[in-house]
């Protein structure tokens, strides 16, 4: 028996409970626990748990029974912290509070309905529990009800109370749920549980650029009236230390400065001038929240010099520094580095130039200390729950545009899947002047000198890029004429796939190649390349070679697919080139009249041939002549890798290191050589 145990055991007994330390500020038997919750951006109210329960007006127990109601939950919320039931735990600060405020619940409850100790709970009881949960009101007190996720505490808590029963004085003494666990309890379903949302394209890119314009443009003039303001009050308190002496000061000289806001709006007011001071903090938390995918808390923990350079083998990286806490068992946190694409980096700039009066005069280091703190004898850190207010206010201000008729609430989760999204996405054309930054970060994030150690964000951004594949196969099967080699052999044999009656196969089908391969789909302006290495033309290992690929080498590559999306592009293409042909030299006119040819020959394979007009020379017929500028070798590659493909979907094939067959029931490979590249393989070699 572990120290732990033993000294649970002996509380369970004896009234010492009361003296063990449940924080490093509080004991078990204070009226009110002061926890050990260093998160930045935790509200005080976050922080503490006043067991000083008023006896509700139609409670049927004493005020000395309810007093041995709460004893019996501290003491169970106790020793949920020292011994936990095996395989489990040990119930942290922030579990505590969040678990004792459903306490305080629970135990209002049972004085209401007369119900003395835990021990005298009886399945009846817990069955009224049950229905009294599922109708009462939710925290936002719209009328809606309280939501599965939320119930589910409440479910397991019970759970719990029964299975610590060795360990304390009172308990449950029978398992409330015995043949449903917490979340069955709680009526948790996949159908009827929603996700934290993504924040809609476009939305997040006008805000994200609309705080970037902010951040970039208008930060420098902001930051200068802020500094106006408070010198000349600085000022005017050393001669005379009135407020009103000081206000018209502070009038008179932002009024010579001549400041202009971002919607040109004059600054000449203090009040003025610290709320656009405000505002320009939100635009630097939206900018490292959408470019970075940082968690709230580890936003809010980033200090002065934050940023970091590192070279590693030639290669530069930028990283933000700040702390992980979600998954550290360290109260404070673990250090931790993510990428900082430039418009982060100056964000951090900008925030350090903003708060820095505030970290001079409080001695704090944090750079989301809010600049009206002055007045404080100390900085305070803005809390979570009011950056998710002021975010929304910013989206306002900004006229950022409605979803569904009405306006989208942000919260600041929704910026780390959205940026997770952003980064696994292949085609950023919808993301206009921001796609550079986030394939910058994704570049990043897959450099062999990447040092970041936050696996939950990079499994984000893999479940975006697994989605993101599925839809684009799903496309490529159930569209029309495509266009690429292939394109075309995908237009060959994926008849199967097609039609109602394909819809199940395909589903099946692409279900087994995000499992059984590492695919993935990255789209350009002109096409999709379901990239595979041993076939890539452009020399990529992992990825299409951004240097070396282009419209004329991707098209004899034999990863190459295109759609009619891709349609605009290639009449562009060809305008541009028939443009310059008259005015060409020999040489030149040769190189534009087989570019003009690809043009034709892609045009022509998505049933687009009547639209090339009369500039250059007709089309070609379909036949030999649409493959011009592929080498004999590299259909003679093709030739063999649609071989290789038939034989993955309808006969035998020996995986390495595996020795065993495939299945007649798996789907025909038409896009992927699974013989090659499958995941086992790899791990077993």
């Amino acid at each position: 028996m572990t120290e732990a145990q033993a000294g649970t055991k002996r509380l369970g007994h004896r009234s010492a409970w009361k003296s063990a330390s449940i924080s490093s500020r509080s004991l078990a038997g204070d009226d009110v626990w002061v926890l050990d919750v260093r998160s930045p951006g935790v509200r005080k109210s976050h922080r503490e748990v006043s067991w000083k329960l008023a006896a509700p007006a139609e409670a049927k127990l004493s005020a000395r029974q309810l007093a041995g109601l709460i004893n019996a939950a501290k003491q169970f919320i106790l020793s949920m912290t020292l011994d936990p039931p095996h395989g489990r735990k040990r119930w942290g600060p922030n579990t505590v509070v969040g678990h004792s405020v459903a306490m305080r619940v629970i135990v209002t409850w049972m004085a209401v309905e007369g119900v003395e100790r835990f021990s005298s709970l009886t399945p009846a009881d817990v069955d009224t529990f049950r229905t009294w949960l599922a109708g009462r009101e939710g925290a936002r007190r719209n009328g809606a009800r309280i939501v599965p996720g939320t119930a589910i505490r409440y479910h397991a808590l019970l759970k719990d109370l029964h299975r610590q029963r060795a360990k304390l004085g009172d308990a449950l003494t029978f398992d409330p749920y015995p043949l449903e666990t917490a979340p069955q309890a709680a009526g948790f379903r996949a159908s009827n549980v929603e996700g934290i949302p993504f924040i809609p394209d476009p939305i997040a890119v006008d805000l994200l650029s609309k705080a970037l314009l902010w951040v970039e443009r208008y930060a420098d003039t902001i930051i200068g009236a802020l500094n106006v303001r408070r010198d000349a009050r600085t000022k005017s308190m050393k001669r005379l230390p009135c407020r009103r002496a000081a206000s018209a000061a502070v009038r008179a000289a932002l009024t010579e400065a001549g400041f202009r806001g971002p919607g040109g709006e004059r600054l000449d007011r203090a009040q003025i001038v610290l709320s656009i001071g405000d505002c320009l903090m939100d635009a630097c938390f939206i900018v490292i929240a959408g470019f970075v995918g940082m968690r709230v808390s580890e936003i809010l923990s980033i200090q002065e010099g934050a940023i970091e350079h590192r070279n590693h083998d030639g290669a530069q990286l930028t990283y933000l520094v700040g702390r992980l806490f979600k998954t550290s068992h360290a109260l404070d946190g673990r250090a931790e580095r993510w990428v900082a694409p430039p418009p982060v980096v100056r964000a951090v700039e900008v925030l350090e130039c903003l708060c820095g009066p505030v970290r001079d005069a409080t001695g704090r280091t944090e750079l989301f200390l809010a600049p009206r703190a002055l007045r404080e004898a100390r900085g305070t850190v803005v809390s979570g729950a009011t950056m998710i207010f002021r975010v929304n206010a910013f989206a306002r201000r900004v006229g950022v545009p409605m979803h569904a008729g009405k306006p989208w609430r942000f919260t600041t989760h929704q910026f780390r899947k959205t940026f997770a999204r952003f980064v696994a996405r292949r085609d950023r054309s919808n993301l206009l002047a921001l796609s550079e930054h986030f394939k910058h970060v994704s570049v990043a994030m897959t450099a062999k000198s990447y040092v970041g150690s936050d696996f939950e964000l990079h499994e984000l951004v893999n479940e975006e890029g697994r989605a993101e594949t599925a839809a684009a196969l799903d496309r490529m099967l159930t569209g029309g004429a495509l266009a690429g080699r292939l394109g075309e052999r995908i237009t060959a044999q994926g008849e199967l796939f097609r039609g109602r009656a394909g819809s199940q196969v395909r589903q099946d089908y692409i279900a087994f190649v995000l499992r059984e391969t590492d695919l993935r789909v990255h789209a350009c302006d002109y096409g999709w390349c379901v990239f595979q290495g041993e076939t890539a033309r452009c020399g990529g290992e992992q990825s299409p070679n951004e240097a070396e690929r282009s419209p004329s080498l991707c098209l004899s590559c034999a990863n190459m697919v295109i759609d009619s999306k891709h349609v605009p592009y290639w009449r562009d293409r060809r305008q541009r080139n028939v443009a310059l042909l008259p005015a060409a030299s020999l040489l030149t006119r040769a190189a534009l009249k087989e570019a003009i040819d690809q043009c034709d020959g892609v045009l022509r394979k998505l049933g687009l041939e009547n639209e090339s007009g009369s500039e250059s020379a007709p089309l070609r017929r379909s036949g030999s002549g649409d493959r011009k500028g592929v080498s004999s070798g590299a259909r003679k590659v093709d030739a063999r890798r649609s071989a290789t493909s038939a034989a993955c979907g309808k006969g035998r094939t020996d995986h390495p290191g595996r020795g065993s067959t495939r299945s007649k029931e798996e789907p025909q490979s038409v896009v992927h050589d699974t013989s090659r590249r499958s995941r086992g393989d790899r791990s077993r070699r």
